[in-house]
């Protein structure tokens, strides 16, 4: 009975920590620093995508990866993801870069696009990833658009 009892206790501290850690995780602000080319190949662009996550709350933020899809006009160019764990301390930011790669073939056809309708729309949309006992769950924490004409 006792065993019993303790391992109820248990698994409800450890679901009470983490719906907290999805709480947190679901209350990031991500900000886009900046771009830095990495390499540049026949193939196409390798870039560094750098980021900035806020975290306000009180537990920390507990990220087993995160991704950002890319677009120009509506065409996807990529996505940037990273696979290994980020923590993010409570009340406090954390940098960290996304390898992208763009394949020249994937460009063209926005920078077409961006040519016939002389305008191109940039959009990240930024995802968070966290282990949980039922699989991995993916919130939305970042969307970013920008217009340039």
């Amino acid at each position: 009975m006792r065993k019993a009892i303790l391992v109820s206790i248990f698994l409800l501290v450890g679901a009470c920590t983490q719906v907290r850690q999805i709480v947190a995780v679901k209350d990031l602000r991500i900000k886009f620093l900046n771009v830095e080319i990495a390499s540049i190949s026949l193939d196409g662009i390798d870039l560094n995508l750098n980021f900035r996550a806020y975290n306000p709350n009180k537990v920390n933020a507990l990220l087993t990866g995160f991704a950002v899809d890319i677009f120009a006009n509506n065409y996807k160019l990529g996505k940037a993801s990273i696979n290994h764990h980020l923590k993010i301390p409570a009340g406090k930011s954390a940098n960290f870069t996304l390898p992208l790669h763009l394949r020249w073939s994937d460009l063209s056809r926005s920078v077409s696009s961006a040519i016939k309708q002389k305008r191109v729309t940039f959009k990240a949309v930024g995802y968070a990833l966290i282990d949980t006992p039922i699989g991995k769950l993916r919130f939305k924490v970042a969307d970013y658009t920008k217009t340039v004409r």
